[in-house]
């Protein structure tokens, strides 16, 4: 067997194959066997036709094609071998030259992993955001406290916004009652525009006792049977209701917390905040670190997995839009987005986290890094708690799905970024010592898990950042 490669990109290889006839007649076999086991012809038994009554009853092509499944993935399995190729995706095979009995002749295209040429990250540097907390985000927690802890007094002045109104709302269309739209007794907050921005105008300066009949077109993104539909409204306001905020002061701590003095529970605010901010900060290193690595690295991602990160996205879109009852073309409808523009989105998040698997991938072949059986152990049981699932039963479901591997490779890019941080001057804005390394589980490996990868706007990152929590 001859085999002679061209390579037409840096992800991209055509191989070249050329068999004699001897080296295809196993094949010949093998295919002639097979068909001969399918079909049934007058006076054979089943697996004991002999190969010209096959081309008489089947035709030559039916062998020929029989013989090229057979044949072409093992001849290309040795040739790939011979070149040393390590395909990412099932290759696309053209059949050049080949008749029965012949030498075959064929060309593959084939994806396989680019090299990559690793600069000196001992260069690398960046500054680790402030995780102080600030007086502004400690009075915002305490405000979100001092809201939870409001009280609502009724009114005869006309509402305003931040008022809650008790009402009455008959929603119908064509004159039948929308049950989901209406009700009795409802504690409506004016300024929540919901379900539609008319229902704020409208009770915008009413007073107790007012009726108000007006129509409005429920928003498409509402989804449901009446989405994008004209509807009527009809409220009778029954009170308004003022909210009403208690004290700052010591008084307030007690009722609101375990603490005697208000100074004790902004101190502790503050500390809740600063742990907050400490592990968005280390996040926050990975991710700049994995900027400059992306921006210092040239890697072509292979189309074949750009397509299948695409996809992947996509299915989490449209599960994530699904969940808050939305489809797709609502969204876009929402978003004033179209599909040319959300694809466009989609497949830049998707080549640029396809780059950052491959670049970490390849530090950590080259550190030799390898993921012992406790460390997968390990991090099954990270995801089951994440998940909230048993440990056992997520590790079946991931090996049954070939997905164990995926965890592993998530273990080792994870691996790969902390190494490149650990080696990085990062300076703390907190202080002028430089300081090196974050948390070892950090937000991730850079990359997406195995099972689960956020699906955002462009701005999404392949370190991901962790979500802004409230302290409180």
């Amino acid at each position: 067997m001859k085999t002679s490669l061209t390579r037409d990109s840096a992800s991209k290889v055509r191989v070249q194959v050329e068999a004699t006839s001897d080296e295809v007649q196993p094949a010949v076999e093998r295919a002639v066997r097979s068909l001969s086991n399918q079909v049934k012809v007058p006076g054979f038994r089943k697996g004991h036709v002999p190969r010209k009554v096959l081309e008489t009853r089947l035709g030559s092509d039916a062998l020929r094609e029989a013989v090229l499944r057979e044949a072409i993935p093992e001849l290309l399995q040795k040739a790939t071998e011979e070149e040393t190729l390590a395909p990412i995706a099932p290759p696309s095979v053209e059949v050049t030259s080949y008749d029965l009995g012949a030498d075959l002749s064929f060309e593959a295209t084939v994806e396989v992993r680019p090299e990559i040429e690793l600069p000196d990250f001992a260069m690398l540097s960046t500054t680790r955001p402030s995780s102080k907390a600030t007086s502004e985000e400690i009075e915002d927690q305490l405000k979100r406290m001092q809201d939870r802890f409001a009280t609502l007094e009724t009114v005869e002045r006309p509402a305003r916004a931040g008022d809650y109104m008790l009402v009455d709302i008959h929603t119908t269309l064509h004159g039948t009652e929308i049950a989901d739209l209406s009700g009795n007794d409802q504690l409506y907050e004016l300024g929540s525009a919901w379900p539609v921005a008319e229902l704020d105008k409208e009770l915008t300066a009413k007073r107790t006792g007012d009726i108000l009949k007006f129509n409005a077109t429920i928003p498409e993104q509402m989804g449901g049977e009446h989405a994008g539909k004209e509807v009527t409204f009809q409220v009778l306001v029954k009170e308004v209701r003022e909210k009403k905020l208690p004290a700052l002061d010591d008084e307030f701590a007690k009722t609101a917390s375990e603490f005697e003095t208000l100074d004790q529970l902004r101190a502790d605010l503050a500390e809740r905040i600063e742990k907050v901010k400490a592990v968005q900060a280390d996040a926050e290193v990975r991710n700049r670190i994995l900027e400059q690595v992306l921006d210092d690295v040239e890697v072509e991602a292979p189309e074949s997995l750009v397509q299948s990160e695409m996809a992947y996205r996509l299915q989490r879109l449209e599960e994530q839009l699904r969940a808050a009852g939305m489809t797709l073309d609502q969204y876009l409808q929402s978003q004033q987005l179209t599909e040319e523009q959300i694809e466009a989105d989609l497949r830049q998040q998707a080549e640029r986290n396809v780059r950052a698997q491959l670049i970490l991938e390849e530090i950590g072949r080259r550190e030799g890094f390898q993921v012992g059986e406790e460390e997968l152990r390990e991090e099954v049981r990270y995801h089951a708690e994440s998940l909230r699932t048993d440990p056992a039963q997520l590790a079946k479901e991931l090996g049954e799905r070939g997905r164990l591997m995926a965890i592993a490779g998530d273990i080792i890019r994870r691996k790969a970024l902390n190494l490149l941080v650990e080696r990085a001057e990062v300076k703390d804005e907190d202080s002028d010592d430089q300081k090196a390394g974050v948390d070892e589980k950090g937000s991730g490996d850079g990359t997406a898990t195995a099972d689960e990868q956020p699906i955002g706007q462009s701005s999404e990152e392949p370190g991901q950042t962790v979500e802004n929590e409230s302290p409180d």
